[in-house]
């Protein structure tokens, strides 16, 4: 398998997987709408999306977002995405794409990678924790929905 960065020649064949993530996630299934959400992160260079393919076949990606700390007055990404196609599955393809969004964190200078995942996904738990995350025992998330 291999892991890089995806580019806007990718569009077609990860927003079939990334349709196929939202599906997994409760959402009705609307490529045109996927195709759209991931092209205009690409053309406004608001994500860092690395992939991981088998024999040409997208089978995965990590999906990082920039985010900034004021305190610490630098920059940190947030792990918003990491998905990986059920057929794929448990042959290390999310240990590589996280593995490569790290070393593209420390390359830029960042100050950490957060991310966020459901209290009852305890792979994922056992994934991250495994891979050097730490759980955030201090704050609290909270959120106001817009819509």
């Amino acid at each position: 398998m291999i892991v890089r960065r995806a580019t806007d020649a990718d569009l077609i064949p990860l927003a079939v997987l990334f349709d196929e993530y939202r599906q997994f996630y409760g959402s009705s299934s609307n490529l045109d709408l996927s195709s759209h959400f991931l092209k205009q992160r690409f053309e406004n260079n608001q994500s860092v999306i690395f992939i991981c393919l088998k024999d040409e076949t997208i089978t995965g990606f990590v999906l990082l977002y920039l985010g900034f700390s004021s305190a610490a007055c630098s920059t940190y990404y947030i792990l918003d995405d990491v998905y990986v196609s059920p057929v794929f599955r448990r042959q290390g393809s999310a240990r590589q794409l996280i593995d490569t969004a790290v070393l593209f964190a420390q390359h830029e200078n960042a100050l950490r990678i957060s991310l966020e995942t459901q209290k009852n996904n305890y792979h994922s738990h056992q994934l991250y924790e495994s891979m050097g995350f730490v759980k955030d025992d201090e704050f609290q998330t909270y959120h106001y929905f817009i819509r």
